[in-house]
């Protein structure tokens, strides 16, 4: 079973993926100024790249996890001996440290909090690892994934950029692994469940896989594992029909975005005041441009949420 990663040349072309739709979905201005700030002629440019690269508590908890998982995995395919956990845990304090002395948070920036409680991040980010230590899927990768590790596939390089059905599409997998001649797709979660917008991204992982390796759908297993607060699964199986629906639905979000170019093959974008704001207080004070659409201030902005 190939499971090389086809190599695409750079094109203009606009590129579907379920975080690009979400935003579009959510809101058509933090949409505009997320994927085409380059053309807000009226900020000036470092303010977007900023106000665009700024990070919140609960989005960099994920980044740590993700990159500690990373490490243990690629420690795992060398070396399949027990981990010493008191190194692991001081590995993932060392990057925790590391990661927020150099990021700009949200909460910080627009004075949601005082500081940034580094013990409750600690916290989270310990009990996450324990959760995973802990749980099946860990004594799994050492009892039996471990054997066909030569194969794995531990959060592959660049964005993910596949085709689907032609189109141009964007779906970077976690981990990716065979076993038994059946592929397996783990995605970590460090935040909340949500079984309908979860279960539709592993359907996406599998399409992914498919068209990338050319598997049937049968032979694709792709789980979500929660490692917060406490470990839960969520696995999916999939059909062919699996696979041709959310095709359709790519196909159709893609051109509901489209819809919003002057120039669809350069993937240029219409003016700015087509892309109309969705003020709703918990979205507007998640949104990291914030102070583009409310210069005032959101406190003061309230009476515009009705």
């Amino acid at each position: 079973m190939d499971l090389t990663y086809d190599t695409y040349d750079f094109t203009p072309h606009l590129g579907w993926s379920a975080s690009r739709y979400e935003t579009f979905d959510k809101c058509k201005r933090m949409y505009y100024y997320t994927y085409y700030g380059r053309h807000a002629t009226h900020v000036p440019p470092y303010k977007v790249r900023m106000l665009k690269d700024m990070t919140s508590v609960p989005l960099e908890i994920g980044n740590i996890v993700h990159d500690v998982m990373e490490a243990f995995l690629r420690r795992l395919q060398k070396d399949d001996t027990n981990i010493d956990e008191q190194r692991f845990f001081e590995y993932a304090r060392t990057q925790t440290r590391h990661y927020f002395s150099r990021k700009t948070f949200r909460e910080i920036y627009y004075r949601q909090a005082p500081s940034l409680d580094m013990d409750a991040v600690d916290s989270r980010v310990q009990t996450c690892l324990d959760n995973f230590i802990g749980s099946p899927v860990y004594h799994w990768l050492f009892m039996k994934a471990i054997r066909n590790r030569e194969n794995w596939l531990i959060e592959p390089g660049g964005y993910g950029e596949t085709r689907l059905d032609g189109m141009k599409a964007y779906c970077k997998m976690d981990f990716l692994f065979p076993v038994d001649k059946h592929i397996y797709i783990l995605d970590w979660k460090t935040g909340r469940k949500d079984a309908y917008k979860h279960s539709g991204q592993l359907v996406g992982y599998a399409a992914a896989a498919s068209a990338s390796f050319h598997i049937p759908a049968h032979l694709i297993f792709p789980k979500i594992v929660y490692l917060y607060p406490a470990f839960e699964e969520l696995e999916v199986s999939i059909t062919e029909q699996d696979l041709k629906d959310f095709l359709t639905r790519v196909r159709h979000q893609t051109e509901d975005m489209l819809s919003y170019c002057e120039d669809r093959d350069s993937n240029v974008p219409k003016e700015i005041d087509s892309f109309p704001l969705s003020p709703s207080e918990p979205l507007c004070r998640n949104c990291n441009f914030q102070e583009l659409c409310f210069p005032e201030g959101l406190d003061t902005a309230k009476a515009r949420f009705g």
